[in-house]
């Protein structure tokens, strides 16, 4: 186990560890409850900036398919020079607007490091699960009430972000694989079910929680998690280190428009 986590396992009375019991401890991150990322956090979001509307292919698992809509755009700013375009689905007519603005708070507060590989955010109705691939984001508004229903729509959003940002320079490298193979199981099932494209972001937002929020974690998950994945831990500790601050500034933050 490297230093970082026998560090977190002394401050935590977690080591030595015990055996984790067979199988994976969690299903998956979006059926637990914990809420790591809190409503009440500091956010980066500066203003949302209304472009008209233009149009936009974007995937919809209601067709299977990715359909063009003539979408409604607004552009996102945020004060670490971030930006995102927002493409909300013609179907929300005059509540677009209303609709962009549920996530702009939650963009805010994702780590610079994973709002920065988001190109494009766009929202569709239905309750479908929510997807994501390089640089793209794709929510569907009834799924989205169920997870603001327990608090969870920020740690959904770090879970695609992982995907939109990480995953195509991470999620296959040799030190991730190096790690799964040291760890030898997973912390999800759904991980476990789709090693290569989903365990990264499984393990990601506990990773976040062990070491940015620790204190909203419960010791017996944090021990969980430390038994399940502990060198993934320490993988995700390189991009998300202790020391540093999560959010960075990768440019001049760009003006907004003028109401």
């Amino acid at each position: 186990m490297a230093n970082i986590l026998r560090y977190l396992g002394l401050a935590f009375g977690l080591l030595p560890l015990p055996a984790l019991a067979e199988g994976e401890p969690y299903g998956d991150t979006a059926g637990t409850v914990f809420d790591i990322i809190r409503a009440a956090d500091p956010s980066t979001f500066q203003c949302l900036d209304a472009l008209g509307q233009a149009q936009r292919q974007i995937w919809d698992k209601r067709v299977d398919g990715e359909p063009v809509v003539e979408a409604f755009l607004y552009m996102a700013r945020f004060s670490d020079g971030t930006a995102i375009e927002i493409a909300i689905n013609p179907e929300f007519g005059s509540t677009a607007l209303a609709e962009a603005g549920r996530y702009t708070r939650a963009l805010g507060q994702l780590p610079t490091s994973l709002r920065q590989g988001i190109r494009r955010f766009s929202v569709h109705g239905g309750d479908e699960a929510f997807h994501a691939g390089t640089g793209q984001i794709v929510v569907y508004a009834g799924r989205v009430d169920q997870r603001l229903s327990y608090n969870h729509l920020e740690e959904s959003l770090f879970h695609e972000a992982v995907h939109a940002s990480w995953d195509e320079a991470y999620r296959l490298s040799q030190p991730w694989q190096a790690a799964q193979a040291a760890d030898g199981g997973f912390l999800t099932s759904y991980a476990a079910r789709h090693p290569e494209r989903e365990d990264l972001a499984e393990t990601a937002l506990f990773a976040f929680a062990i070491l940015h929020h620790p204190d909203r974690f419960p010791p017996v998950d944090t021990a969980d998690t430390l038994r399940a994945v502990a060198h993934r831990i320490d993988f995700i500790a390189t991009l998300l280190p202790m020391d540093q601050p999560l959010t960075f500034q990768i440019g001049p933050a760009t003006a907004c428009l003028a109401p």
